[in-house]
């Protein structure tokens, strides 16, 4: 975030309350978004703002004689990276406005500016995170499953995600209640997690199964984690005995 705050008393406070810098507006399929924004309300001066959207030119200035309470929307905005700017303003005259943003430039404007601030965030559409065993970058739009291990850049911002050495699992075995916790990492093969299991690969197979039970596969015991892409399919994915053999 810009803060470019002329008054310590301004600049100690956030103007632009919601949306936070780099955060994702969720957009529909074939959608347009409506941007919600909300000031803070508590700090003193008029308020001027607008939108810069990604690609087009600025909404209109919207100008109130103090900073509202209520958020003010924006309709239809698109796709994109965009940015609102937000002025406080104060006057010796109580009844002139600025009309545009050029009136609130310059060492002749006749009003006076306490606080300008800048806040970038994102319209997109919502998308789930491809988790890896290597750090992957996340964006403000992704939706992550749990049990990642998530760092954060507190200097530039941003995180990224990487799936834990070792994450646990407690697969579901056909026919037995409980459940087992095993240890996986990337290079765990399937016949790995038998063992564990205290099974083998010789009696039992892992299975992934499409959720709607029309289609399923066998998992090769050779195959690693990584290969199958175990964390991403734990939940569709069983051990079973083998069909043709009989207790």
């Amino acid at each position: 975030m810009e803060l470019l705050g002329e008054k310590a008393s301004a600049g100690e406070s956030k103007l632009i309350l919601v949306p936070k810098t780099g955060q994702n507006v969720a957009l529909a399929d074939g959608a347009l978004a409506d941007v919600s924004v909300k000031f803070n309300s508590a700090l003193p001066g008029g308020l001027a703002f607008w939108l810069e959207v990604d690609g087009s030119p600025s909404t209109p200035m919207s100008c109130f004689e103090k900073v509202p309470t209520e958020p003010y929307v924006w309709h239809g905005v698109p796709e994109g990276n965009h940015f609102i700017r937000a002025v406080l303003w104060k006057t010796r005259d109580s009844s002139m406005q600025p009309k545009s943003k050029e009136d609130l430039e310059g060492a002749a404007s006749p009003f006076e500016v306490t606080h300008r601030e800048k806040v970038d965030f994102f319209v997109h559409r919502s998308e789930d995170f491809n988790p890896s065993y290597d750090w992957r970058k996340v964006d403000p739009w992704h939706r992550l499953p749990e049990g990642l291990e998530i760092s954060m850049n507190l200097q530039e911002g941003g995180s990224q995600a990487r799936i834990p050495q070792p994450w646990h699992w407690e697969p579901r075995v056909v026919g037995q209640e409980e459940r087992q916790r095993v240890a996986v990492n990337a290079d765990t093969r399937m016949s790995d997690i038998l063992q564990s299991l205290g099974l083998s690969d010789s009696t039992h197979e892992v299975v992934w199964c499409q959720e709607s039970g029309k289609h399923e596969r066998v998992l090769q015991s050779s195959w690693t984690a990584s290969q199958a892409d175990l964390f991403r399919y734990q939940k569709q994915i069983v051990v079973r005995r083998f069909a043709t053999l009989v207790d």
